[in-house]
């Protein structure tokens, strides 16, 4: 064999060479590419999963916030603590609140664009950890295309073009008609304040009796009676002190509907007594008061004296 016919078949072999080398790049490269679309499709797969489980959530959430609030007018024992739950139950659903709002949902979209963007602007300046922050961004962008295709929002919403490069547009101008229920507070019987009444609270009112009565065990009697053990005990038999006689003739003892009575108003309780106190106007005052008293005794009864 010449030198000719060698060196046309190492170009033949050459040429060979390189194009398995196109192909095995072009295989490789495709195989890639396919790979990737796969994650990038399990991503998105498990935002559409996040999100519908944020909407399942809600939604029974919201059923159980009005369960609650129907419970309300019936609740006596435990109603502090209802109330706190409601409260804990609106908090959650208001931040959640994009779900329903077209005006949250595009504030939600604003929020997760810049993210997106403050960690492409970290991976631009890294060098070690780029991996993570490569799945950060596409886990982002799975998340952001979710959310675009799977929540359902008012027709304002769907107008909106949400390829849109949100963090630098203006805000839309979306017509939204808010309906806002205002929920009041059923008014309490004495008996349900007294109930939930505050000691710390009834203590706090009581300095507008400290001019004229003692408040503990050893402090005697002054303008007025000791207030010492002063709840179920007889009403104007404390030793040592001399009553007004409208007040000596009722007789009784001083249970606490017999407080709330007096503490809302002396003078229509025993005209002509000598209390120079005008009363406490509101009932929960009266509760958180009569609260306090029965606190300060030897024995204090229970459920703050409700029999």
């Amino acid at each position: 064999m010449n030198f000719n016919q060698i060196f046309k078949q190492l170009i033949k072999v050459s040429i060979a060479f390189i194009f398995t080398l196109i192909v095995i790049g072009s295989l490789t490269s495709l195989s890639n590419s396919i790979f990737v679309d796969k994650i990038l499709e399990d991503l998105s797969a498990n935002s559409i999963n996040k999100i519908n489980q944020v909407k399942s959530e809600l939604a029974d959430l919201k059923k159980s916030l009005d369960f609650n609030k129907k419970r309300i007018p019936h609740t006596v024992v435990g109603r502090k603590e209802l109330l706190e739950e409601i409260l804990q139950q609106e908090r959650i659903i208001d931040s959640f609140a994009y779900v329903d709002s077209p005006e949250k949902a595009r504030e939600h979209l604003e929020k997760i664009n810049k993210d997106l963007q403050n960690i492409e602007a970290v991976l631009s300046h890294s060098v070690i950890g780029r991996d993570k922050l490569v799945k950060k961004i596409n886990q982002q962008k799975s998340d952001i295309d979710a959310f675009k295709n799977m929540i359902v929002l008012s027709s304002s919403i769907q107008n909106l073009d949400l390829n849109e490069d949100i963090s630098l547009s203006e805000p839309a101008n979306i017509a939204i008609e808010e309906k806002k229920v205002i929920i009041q507070a059923p008014k309490l019987s004495f008996e349900e304040e007294l109930a939930l009444a505050s000691i710390e609270v009834g203590a706090k009112l009581s300095k507008k009796c400290t001019a004229c009565h003692s408040l503990n065990s050893a402090g005697g009697n002054r303008v007025g009676p000791s207030l010492w053990n002063i709840v179920e005990a007889p009403k104007a038999k404390v030793d040592g002190f001399s009553y007004s006689a409208s007040l000596s003739s009722i007789g009784g003892t001083w249970t606490v509907q017999d407080l709330n009575l007096w503490l809302k108003s002396p003078k229509k309780y025993a005209p002509g007594n000598s209390m120079s106190f005008a009363g406490l106007r509101k009932i929960k005052d009266r509760a958180n008061m009569i609260a306090f008293l029965n606190s300060i005794s030897d024995e204090p009864l229970p459920n703050n004296g409700l029999k």
